[in-house]
């Protein structure tokens, strides 16, 4: 009767501990939201990221409408499409990558599940496309945020497409 007794206090106590811990854990978080928008920063239409929470708010570029590659008004457009696009897919927790292709003779952008898709794969979603013969690579690199790209441009000879990761944007600060 006593073994059973022990036995018994043995598999409930880290239960009930794990419990309490979990309950008193979640008490102190604060929740974090991300809201990626269309912006301008020095007048280029630029996809941002605000990351918040009850303590701050941090910005983050994420894509600038560069004037080499787009109008002003094509920026405008492209950029407020992208940012409800990439707003989607955060709010599904779907794609984690961005990624440059040729799709149909056209250099685009896209975001994929992961790395090693190509922007018409099942598992992605274009995010826009270019009229103009560009290098896919290149536009994304120039076009992506500080936080997003490498410290120089990926060679052509060792990388088909760069994939740059977003989920570090979509975790809590």
């Amino acid at each position: 009767m006593v073994k059973l007794s022990f036995l018994t206090t043995i598999a409930i106590l880290p239960t009930m501990t794990l419990a309490l811990i979990a309950l008193f854990s979640t008490k102190g978080e604060t929740t974090s939201a991300v809201k990626i928008t269309c912006d301008r920063q020095a007048d280029v239409p630029t996809v941002i990221a605000t990351l918040s929470n009850q303590k701050a708010a941090q910005i983050t570029p994420i894509l600038s409408f560069l004037p080499q590659y787009f109008s002003a008004q094509e920026a405008s457009v492209l950029c407020s499409n992208t940012a409800e696009k990439l707003n989607a897919i955060y709010s599904q927790d779907q794609m984690n990558y961005l990624a440059s292709d040729t799709v149909d003779a056209k250099p685009v952008v896209c975001a994929v599940e992961r790395r090693g898709l190509a922007c018409d794969s099942y598992n992605s979603q274009m995010l826009f496309s270019l009229n103009e013969p560009v290098n896919p690579t290149e536009l994304l690199y120039n076009m992506l945020g500080n936080n997003f790209k490498g410290s120089q441009l990926p060679s052509s000879r060792t990388v088909s497409r760069i994939y740059t990761d977003l989920r570090p944007l979509w975790w809590p600060f």
